[in-house]
């Protein structure tokens, strides 16, 4: 019959068997099952990449370039536009002062014309300047002057040059039958009122388009 020291020692050495096959299958099972695949990393979006493309060195110096490239053209248009401004004023004023003292003039020598030779004298302010004021306008006719100011303007101002234009067109047509006849012969008084009435009604829409 056993001991009790030979019982103990028996059990533990049980106890220390069990512990040791548990310990190597679970050092098997281990061995036996392949280690789960890492995680794959995260992919980048569009954004990210671009944002560190730009802070890249090629991304800098790109987006200086196109920054500089830019600025420049929209500097170039700015430029552009304020010259175009400023040609546009130039030439509104040009072609306004000179349509002004043209008409003056032909009031001025029709209220003193006496014969068709004074009255074809005062017409001929429609075609050139005989008192030259802008020297680059001097051979243009008052139609074109309005041609040339028309686009320039905008709304009820382009309408009374408009209108202008057309009361211009009769004068050409009035001189053209002045043209028939003999500088001597005596000018009607008819003639002289219905010329300076058209004359005096472009100066209204003349004056009334830049006040």
């Amino acid at each position: 019959m056993l001991t009790d020291d030979e019982l103990k020692r028996i059990a533990a050495e049980e106890h220390y068997r069990q512990t040791i096959r548990k310990s190597l299958e679970a050092e098997a099972v281990a061995v036996a099952t392949p280690p789960a695949p890492a995680a794959p990393p995260p992919k980048q979006g569009l954004g990210t990449k671009l944002f560190e493309f730009l802070n890249s060195s090629l991304g800098m110096w790109l987006l200086s370039s196109v920054v500089l490239t830019g600025g420049a053209a929209v500097i170039q248009q700015i430029q552009h536009d304020h010259e175009a401004r400023l040609q546009n004023r130039q030439t509104l004023s040009t072609h306004r002062f000179e349509i002004h003292h043209r008409l003056d003039n032909m009031t001025f020598l029709l209220r003193r014309a006496k014969t068709v030779g004074d009255a074809k004298a005062a017409l001929d302010g429609i075609f050139k300047s005989t008192i030259p004021l802008s020297p680059e306008l001097q051979n243009r006719s008052l139609g074109s002057l309005y041609m040339g100011l028309m686009p320039l303007l905008a709304g009820t101002e382009k309408e009374k040059a408009s209108e202008a234009f057309k009361l211009v067109k009769q004068l050409e047509e009035a001189e053209l039958v002045f043209q028939s006849q003999p500088d001597d012969q005596p000018l009607d008084q008819s003639q002289r009122n219905r010329l300076t009435k058209l004359v005096n009604t472009i100066q209204h829409l003349h004056f009334s388009s830049f006040e």
